[in-house]
């Protein structure tokens, strides 16, 4: 029978992944294991047959009920228990260290810290653990947190390379990265768990039971037919303009993406990305400066290889607080024009366009209007929406724009809101810095230990630290030094209060009082998510308990900035970087649009 080659390859997946469930039935998505025991069950059968292994975790499990039990006994102890399955010193040591290390690390034998996580962070937490590989890592996530990840064995492997899913060309090692990308997160636990049984039962590596398979038109093995060739997709690559700090990129990073280059004029930002995206390539340099075609010179790329433009024009233009010159003739409201020539000579598959809320209502929308018309003409279908922060888990009401635009006639989604409504309930201040140190006005110590740990944390707060060691100090611990007059402000402001709870003898050095908009001296609350983070050392934005400004660490959190994400420069640069940023929470929202559209 020959392979039908009008067939793609979501089609083929889907048809293949239906064809193995009907086989050997559909995995039951309520079934979760507890997670130690699957990490437990999987270190054992590594280079171990089915029957032996699962008879040394029955045996295991009798022997010892709790895993608490295990850590009390001895190497030997535990040998004794899995000697059933012929394994020896080495395995029970091994077993005996990872338990060790769980407990170390999350102060008892327990990974649920793990659901409070992104994907990507519960992987490389995951990955530190001793004998836990990618495919362990995977199955903890896929199996006991249903995160849709996929985990790759070398069942999954071969039958992907005998049914054409992944070329010939790809190795065992790239196929962890390269198979993911080609199975949608709905089909990866059903095709998983069914390849496995299909591997075991037929697809062996030599030999295989090629007569009667349900699959033998996909195949390509000598006994059964030529498959059509499918390439596998490289990473998706993004190129970030007007990079700043990083925000964006650290998004899409997050997402899936490789973030191949970055463009930022400043100095002190640019210093700050590349120290925490080390693998781009930093252009530092004004992008009016720069040639779209050498820019991608410099990375090895030609016209149409990028997947996506990023970028957060320049917003002081656009900025509905900007009263002066918040009109087209401001320069930076035409930055956006080169951003489009980025566009035009690059070609990618796909551009998103951030910026301010502001952009919608500036002149009636005739730049955002402008936008879209010229993006339009390039051959790009192009939609915008305007998106809340607060709304996708990040403590922090931030209105703002997105752009966005494919020439590959995709449809364009926007994330559905995560948080409000119907939806979990948003995260407040005191679940995004209520960890951090205590700290007096004008603190200049950089790097603290955090007031609380453990059981105290919130889930956000977890997953802020999730890439911090238990014993790690956090960075930004710098509070703006404000005078004796401004402290005295800050006693009259109550929680959610601004500049208007102040006295007016208190605020003569004000011109015209009435100018001042509602965020000018907020006090935040606890319970509630911040106001935005905009110049919050300018705004003098107050701490909810204490007579001081936010430190920038705080200022981090509250843009969803994980606790691993240094700041460089001076104060008020690291200030103005945070302030600048796309929230990342926020920004992975979008990018994972994108990355399975």
């Amino acid at each position: 029978m020959e392979p039908n080659s009008e067939i793609n390859v979501p089609q083929r997946l889907h048809r293949i992944t239906s064809i193995l469930s009907d086989q050997y039935g559909n995995p039951t998505l309520n079934n979760k294991p507890d997670p130690l025991d699957e990490i437990v069950f999987i270190l054992l059968s590594e280079k171990t047959d089915e029957a032996k292994y699962t008879a040394a975790f029955d045996n295991l499990k009798k022997r010892f009920p709790r895993w608490d039990d295990v850590l009390s006994a001895s190497a030997a102890e535990v040998e004794e228990a899995i000697k059933i399955a012929g394994m020896g010193k080495r395995r029970a040591e091994l077993l005996l260290r990872l338990l060790r290390a769980i407990k170390e690390r999350y102060g008892r034998l327990d990974l649920s810290a793990l659901s409070s996580v992104t994907p990507t962070e519960a992987e490389t937490e995951l990955l530190k653990l001793p004998g836990v590989g990618r495919k362990a890592a995977r199955c903890v996530l896929l199996y006991c947190f249903d995160i849709p990840v996929l985990p790759v064995d070398i069942h999954t492997y071969r039958l992907a390379v005998r049914l054409g899913i992944l070329s010939r060309r790809v190795s065992y090692e790239e196929s962890h990265t390269a198979l993911p990308q080609l199975i949608s997160p709905s089909l990866r636990r059903r095709f998983h768990v069914n390849a496995v049984a299909h591997g075991r039962e037929r697809c062996f590596a030599r030999s295989p039971k090629c007569d009667g398979c349900p699959l033998a038109e996909f195949c390509s093995h000598p006994q059964a037919v030529k498959p059509l060739p499918i390439d596998v997709r490289p990473d998706p690559i993004a190129i970030d303009l007007f990079a700043g700090g990083g925000g964006l990129s650290l998004g899409f990073q997050k997402a899936g993406f490789h973030v191949a280059q970055a463009v930022e004029k400043d100095t002190k930002a640019a210093a700050t990305y590349h120290h925490n995206h080390p693998e781009a390539d930093m252009i530092e340099n004004d992008v009016d400066n720069l040639d779209p075609a050498s820019c991608l010179q410099r990375i090895g790329l030609r016209t149409g290889d990028v997947t996506v433009l990023i970028g957060g024009v320049p917003c002081q233009g656009f900025s509905e607080s900007n009263r002066r010159t918040r009109n087209s003739s401001n320069p930076s409201n035409h930055l956006y024009k080169k951003f489009i020539q980025f566009v035009s000579v690059m070609r990618p598959a796909w551009f998103v366009l951030e910026n301010v809320a502001g952009l919608r209502t500036m002149e009636r929308g005739v730049i955002l209007q402008r936008i879209i018309e010229e993006c339009s003409a390039l051959g790009y279908k192009v939609e915008w929406k305007e998106l809340n922060a607060v709304e996708y888990g990040v403590p922090q009401a931030r209105r703002r724009i997105f752009i966005v635009g494919n020439r590959v006639n995709a449809p364009i989604v926007f994330p559905e809101p995560t948080h409000g409504r119907e939806c979990k309930a948003f995260v407040t201040v005191r679940q995004a810095i209520s960890d951090l140190p205590r700290l007096e006005n004008g603190a200049n110590v950089d790097r603290l230990g955090y007031a609380k740990r453990g059981r105290e944390l919130s889930n956000y707060q977890r997953r802020m630290r999730a890439s911090m060691s238990r014993t790690a100090e956090v960075q930004g611990n710098l509070v703006t030094k404000s005078s004796d007059i401004i402290i005295q402000r800050y006693r009259h402001i109550g929680t959610g209060e601004n500049w208007e709870a102040i006295p007016s003898n208190l605020m003569t050095n004000y011109e015209d009082v009435s100018r001042c908009h509602t965020g000018i001296y907020h006090r935040l609350e606890w319970d509630a998510p911040a106001k935005v983070i905009g110049n919050f050392r300018k705004n003098m934005l107050i701490h909810p308990q204490q007579q001081r400004g936010l430190s920038i660490r705080e200022a981090a959190r509250l843009q969803s900035f994980p606790d691993n994400y240094e700041f460089l420069g001076s104060i008020g640069y690291q200030q103005q970087q945070v302030a600048d940023a796309v929230p990342p929470l926020l920004a992975e929202a979008v990018a994972n649009c994108i990355r399975w559209a």
